[in-house]
């Protein structure tokens, strides 16, 4: 396992991470029990869907990857939901309880039969969400995953042995592999520290000389970026493409108009605060890691009352994050890292103070935006309506929004605290009225 997915996997003892894929399919006629099957044989074939997480002793290594089989209690099915309102109290509640990646890496919930589901004309809805440990995929890699599991077209046997290692090795032997690594990985943690320094420095060049944007300093908190506590609920909120590309001229950009303007109708702030948001953006080149990402602040530019100029606004912020995470400090910084003793990374993160918060933040809210192909999928017979996604909640922030599109359809998706944000109908309102 890398460093960036070791930290992840140990980060989500503190913070919760798991991914919730959502999938809303229509004219199904298959038995539910059948496209439970259907499933497990798909995932069987799936390399990624075949692995769990082994834990080094005493963390002198990081983590490893390795074969575990497909079992048929990773496929749960929900039966007698009432009604979409209550398929997404189900879905909430049900993210209390995360997967324990060195058990099993992920799990599928089947509800059947969901009447009232938005976009559907009086037909009920196969609703079928992938849930998924984030150390095993970031949102990219999930949604790649997603479309070969929810699929008819064939694929071919997975050999996991392809995806894995450490496989059959015993503990003893990881654990001296890993002292025997520690010597050469601080050699290199010092080579690459000092790249990555350099590369800093250049960065500041950089932004002296006008040629890339400075990063924007974090804003003071508001009334949402307060903690958490255990319990979520979730909306969604469907759109197109072609009404958010109206708005601000892409579907991401045109989503963090609806969302500030939704924001900014919704919470009683400062006149000071800069309503932000923390948007996740990809990493240049290839991916070297199943979590290649980072996550930038941009500013929602609430104070701009013309569109246009406030469209134009945000997408320069977003542009500018883009520009500095394509700068080689990106790729020297994750070669640090990588050179980090699994130790440390692991004290890291089991020190980490979750009731600690800061007095400035990144972004109020969390916006995460994938688009998940062409409306292909099918199951059990029915075809592809919609599809959702639910970014986890952090010490500071209660309220985050996915925007995932598949084919012209784009959700919205709201996951907040019910103990912090007590009038989630009323801001998905604001949210329904802010897309016109």
């Amino acid at each position: 396992m890398t460093a960036t997915d070791a930290q992840t996997h140990w980060m989500s003892a503190k913070i919760p991470n798991d991914q919730f894929l959502l999938f809303g399919f229509v004219g199904v006629y298959a038995p539910i029990e059948r496209i439970a099957a259907d499933l497990e044989g798909r995932a069987s074939a799936i390399a990624d869907l075949r692995i769990r997480v082994r834990e080094v002793p005493a963390t002198l290594d990081h983590p490893y990857w390795v074969s575990a089989p497909v079992t048929a209690d990773q496929i749960r099915i929900h039966r007698r939901v009432s009604g979409w309102d209550a398929c997404l109290a189900d879905l909430a509640g049900r993210m209390a309880t995360q997967l324990d990646a060195t058990t099993q890496g992920w799990r599928v919930h089947l509800y059947d039969a969901v009447p009232g589901a938005p976009g559907v004309d009086g037909d009920t809805m196969v609703v079928a969400v992938l849930q998924i440990a984030h150390a095993l995929a970031d949102g990219s890699r999930a949604t790649r995953i997603a479309r070969e599991l929810f699929d008819s077209r064939p694929i071919g046997s997975a050999d996991p042995a392809s995806s894995t290692t450490g496989y059959g090795v015993g503990s003893t032997v990881l654990a001296g592999l890993g002292i025997a690594r520690l010597p050469l990985q601080l050699v290199s943690l010092m080579r690459r520290g000092r790249r990555a320094h350099l590369a800093h420095r250049d960065l500041e060049r950089d932004i002296a000389a006008g040629v890339r944007a400075a990063p924007q300093p974090g804003g003071p908190r508001s009334p949402i970026n307060a903690a958490p506590g255990q319990r979520r609920d979730v909306r969604v909120v469907l759109t197109s493409t072609h009404r958010l590309r109206e708005i601000g001229g892409s579907v991401t950009v045109g989503a963090l108009v609806v969302i500030g303007r939704a924001l900014d109708r919704h919470l009683s702030v400062r006149k000071d605060t800069e309503l932000r948001a923390e948007v996740t953006i990809a990493k240049p080149g290839p991916a070297r890691a199943r979590n290649h990402f980072r996550n930038a602040g941009v500013g929602l530019h609430v104070d701009e009352t013309d569109p246009t100029r406030r469209a134009r606004a945000i997408r320069a912020d977003l542009d500018a994050a883009r520009r500095r995470t394509d700068h080689h400090l990106t790729e020297a910084e994750s070669a640090a890292m990588g050179s980090v003793p699994a130790a440390l990374l692991h004290w890291g993160a089991r020190s980490f103070d979750t009731t600690v918060v800061p007095e400035l933040v990144t972004g109020h809210t969390v916006v995460s935006s994938v688009d998940r192909g062409a409306a292909d999928l099918t199951l059990g017979g029915g075809t592809v309506r919609f599809t959702a996604g639910f970014p986890a909640l952090s010490p500071v922030q209660s309220l985050t929004h996915g925007v995932h599109g598949i084919g012209d359809t784009v959700a919205i998706s709201i996951t907040a605290s019910p103990d912090v944000v007590t009038d989630l109908d009323g801001y998905r309102d604001r949210v329904v009225d802010a897309l016109g």
